[in-house]
């Protein structure tokens, strides 16, 4: 299930992107502790002989790419190191796998590749991705011409499961419209990972490439932030320590995330319409809060997701605090309860058609959107008319992602044949309309 990192509000970037303007070598941007520590990160607490080794065989020249045998990956990494800054004439690299026992990673990447000449497109994809993704400051990228193309690293300070990175990496190649497939754009960890305990490793950013014998350059990056904190045991000369991961982190995502509902918001309507709902659900007096949350919840179930409303629901106990005497805690526990009931009504309210379509959506977003959009219908339905408008940012606001990210999601409904586009959006004035196909009889 997709929800945020954490709480931080969005656009602005709190990582403090560092752009560089032309492509630099690793060691003109990090020190040689820096790299150490990224590289102890991208070993995911796995063994230290758990890693990619890759060098140029001295006797024919050639590329080799191996999964280590005896070596240990701190001290490899100071010899991949070494090769960057040119202080050795051996050709040595270090990769590693997006997977460890537990089959999570704190790490995850994307190669688009130029091995057609496309190179273009691949330095195109590789920027929109950067782009898309420089929205969420809880991630940390990093973006570097391969040689054959470009890879772009996406890390974070917790570990998360394979599966939840899939499905991330999925949605980054979907939105900016490279097609996945061996050549063309490779996904780190991909879809076989989850059963496999080595699968497919990779280059560490900035390293040594084999086969051309040249290294990566460092494009862009906005990691700085996240080697400030990271365990310096191996430049240290400590070997392997325990793993430092959170023990609990938020789930993982490609959404911005606020600490409180009222911030800039992408639609100008998502405002009014909470507004409205706050005012029309007072808490008047004492002993009738639990009454009035219970009906504030009947109505977000049908307008708004799980994350939005429970900030809308944090909203509405701050207003009227002076009218209860429980705390917040007891107020979201309620809610948590309350959501997940009458969202269970909801569902089992489907008629059999739109069950199996809801139960075939991948994500918990999709499934919120499917149930906002399927409320928009019964609300065109009631008014006698055959279609309905659903507009890329209000969705946005009403799930907590970004227009990107609704956009994704109608797409989605419509390539499911949830729903089918009967007006194409008009910029500036209008929204595209749809119609539910499920209500249709086939």
């Amino acid at each position: 299930m997709l929800e945020p990192l954490d709480k931080l509000r969005l656009p602005t970037l709190a990582n403090n992107c560092y752009l560089v303007g032309q492509a630099k070598r690793a060691d003109v941007i990090w020190s040689e502790s820096d790299f150490l520590a990224l590289c102890e990160h991208m070993l995911n607490g796995n063994p230290l002989t758990h890693f990619l080794a890759a060098w140029t065989d001295k006797e024919n020249g050639q590329a080799r790419f191996a999964k280590a045998a005896k070596c240990r990956a701190d001290k490899r990494a100071s010899w991949a190191w070494a090769s960057i800054t040119g202080k050795t004439r051996g050709t040595t690299a270090i990769g590693f796998y997006p997977s460890n026992a537990q089959s999570e990673s704190c790490w995850a990447a994307i190669d688009f590749d130029a091995h057609n000449g496309e190179h273009e497109q691949a330095r195109k994809w590789s920027l929109d991705a950067f782009s898309l993704l420089l929205q969420h400051p809880q991630l940390y990228l990093v973006l570097c011409a391969s040689g054959n193309g470009y890879h772009l690293f996406i890390f974070t300070r917790e570990l998360y499961r394979v599966r939840d990175w899939i499905v991330l990496l999925k949605q980054v190649c979907d939105w900016v419209g490279a097609r996945i497939a061996d050549g063309s754009c490779e996904l780190f960890p991909n879809e076989r990972a989850e059963s496999q305990r080595v699968g497919k490793g990779i280059r560490a950013p900035g390293t040594l490439n084999p086969k051309t014998g040249r290294v990566s350059l460092i494009e862009a990056e906005t990691i700085k932030p996240l080697l400030e904190i990271l365990p310096r045991t191996w430049s240290a000369g400590i070997g392997k320590v325990t793993a430092t991961f959170s023990g609990k982190p938020n789930p993982l995502s490609l959404h911005r995330s606020t600490n409180y509902y009222f911030l800039p918001t992408y639609s100008v309507s998502t405002k009014p319409i909470v507004e409205t709902l706050l005012a029309r659900h007072p808490i008047e007096r004492t002993g009738t809060r639990n009454s009035v949350l219970m009906q504030l919840i009947g109505e977000l179930t049908h307008k708004f997701g799980r994350e939005a409303s429970e900030r809308i629901v944090q909203a509405h106990f701050r207003r009227y605090q002076r009218n209860t005497r429980s705390r917040l805690e007891e107020h979201i526990g309620e809610f948590a309860k309350a959501w997940q009931l009458m969202r269970t009504k909801i569902v089992d309210s489907l008629t059999p058609l739109e069950r199996d379509a809801f139960n075939g959506l991948a994500s918990e977003h999709e499934g919120e959107g499917f149930l906002i959009v399927r409320a928009f219908s019964k609300a065109a339905e009631h008014e006698s008319k055959h279609d309905f408008a659903i507009s890329q940012s209000s969705l946005a606001d009403r799930l907590n992602i970004t227009p990107p990210g609704a956009a994704y999601v109608i797409r989605k409904l419509c390539g499911v044949k949830v729903i089918q586009q009967t007006r194409p959006s008009v910029r500036h004035k209008s929204p595209a309309r749809f119609r539910w196909v499920l209500l249709v009889k086939s």
